[in-house]
């Protein structure tokens, strides 16, 4: 039986690299293994290959994002870092809702319970009043657990609405989200260096480059889009041109992958 080919990419003009860190580090859940940074530069590390740009989004005063930088620096990419924003958002307007949906999933089973006690003590409750009903004799003490076990039930009803109030407080109040796009910058750096490169090689499926991608096609052109699976915009279908080429980077696993 014969061997499976190996998957090669080739480069045979200049060629510029633009890696969207963000955007790759991404993708190691989907992918199941992580891109190393410096196997990365080293498989584009050709002489046709006019320059690597790494973007990254700078933690600033964190010392894991500071060193981590000056590793990618050290590898031999041409940084170009921006400092992450925080930016606040209302969890009820947006998609993120992770740590909400567990909250809202404890609080139901809370409900379930409270609402079992609340069957259970009703139930009680008409016993009871039936018995009275049956024997036609009423004493304090009957009454008085009548009145208790209501006591009881208005107890855990305003438990209940307690709970509900502090979910709604929680899907209103305002959390940070990280942000730290370079849509602006590639977009520059691309059209910029336009007259360097042949071939534009970019480490992204985010579906804000279509736009880029489309015009360096129609100005001639080779774009080479690396990507994960489920990390590539939908837009990039569209384009039926044999200067366009998106390259699932599991094909590259052999050459990329993270060695523990």
């Amino acid at each position: 039986m014969d061997k499976p080919k190996k998957f090669k990419l080739k480069i045979d003009k200049k060629a510029l690299l633009l890696v969207d860190w963000a955007n790759v580090y991404g993708w190691k859940k989907s992918l199941g293994w992580e891109v190393c940074p410096q196997r990365l530069y080293n498989f584009f590390d050709r002489p046709k290959v006019i320059n690597k740009i790494f973007y990254y989004g700078e933690d600033e005063g964190q010392e894991k994002s500071e060193n981590f930088m000056t590793e990618i620096k050290n590898i031999g990419f041409d940084i170009s870092p921006k400092k992450v924003k925080w930016v606040p958002v209302l969890l009820e307007n947006q998609s993120h809702f992770k740590k909400i949906v567990n909250n809202l999933f404890d609080i139901l089973n809370i409900i379930k319970i409270r609402n079992s006690e609340i069957s259970n003590n009703l139930y009680k409750l008409v016993s009871k009043i039936k018995k009275i009903e049956e024997d036609n004799n009423t004493n304090n003490r009957e009454v008085e657990e009548i009145f208790e076990s209501i006591e009881d039930i208005d107890y855990i009803l305003d438990r209940l609405n307690i709970d509900i109030d502090d979910l709604e407080k929680n899907l209103k109040e305002k959390v940070s989200r990280r942000k730290c796009d370079f849509d602006v910058e590639i977009t520059r750096d691309a059209l910029n260096l336009i007259n360097e490169y042949d071939i534009l090689i970019l480490f992204s499926g985010d579906g804000d480059y279509f736009s880029l991608v489309e015009d360096l096609i129609k100005k001639g052109k080779k774009v080479i889009l690396a990507f994960a699976k489920g990390h590539k915009g939908k837009e990039y279908d569209e384009i039926k041109n044999s200067l366009f080429f998106a390259c699932s980077v599991d094909k590259l696993r052999n050459v990329l992958e993270r060695k523990s």
